[in-house]
């Protein structure tokens, strides 16, 4: 059976961006980065995105935060705690496997939960996203889901 992705590949490289940018906002702007990925990839907001509601796509990370109640200072400073490099990386492949696999958010942080995938940027990084996001799926069991043929019938 073949695999439709999450959403049109014509939203990927801006979801990307997006989460990126996301990422390192909530590293300058909360005191506990993991605990606030884990509530954005397990929220309403990013559940619509999953299923590629549009409205959702094209939302900005400030909106995005805004509906999480965190409130960005425009002078916070790159975080002295966190990688945003590495929290870049965490984004794409959170994203990446979201979307190519179809596979919700919330099922993928349970999975792989920030902390733990936040130490597997070394040896990691040094693939390609697609590979690296297929290794992960690979070794935590991930199966990739298959959209019901049924509801189209």
């Amino acid at each position: 059976m073949s695999k439709i992705p999450a959403y049109d590949e014509c939203y990927l490289d801006s979801m990307l961006q997006k989460n990126r940018y996301l990422f390192r906002l909530m590293a300058r702007n909360c005191s506990n980065i993991f605990d606030r990925i884990r509530e954005y990839m397990k929220c309403e907001y990013r559940q619509l995105m999953d299923m590629g509601n549009p409205l959702y796509l094209n939302k900005t990370p400030k909106q995005i935060l805004s509906t999480l109640g965190i409130t960005v200072a425009s002078d916070a400073e790159i975080s002295r705690d966190y990688d945003e490099f590495i929290l870049d990386w965490m984004a794409d492949i959170y994203n990446y496997m979201q979307w190519k696999y179809g596979l919700r958010s919330k099922n993928i942080v349970e999975t792989i939960p920030p902390e733990e995938l936040y130490k597997k940027y070394y040896p990691l990084h040094e693939t390609s996203l697609v590979n690296g996001v297929e290794k992960l799926r690979v070794i935590y069991g991930m199966e990739a889901q298959v959209p019901d043929s049924s509801k189209n019938s």
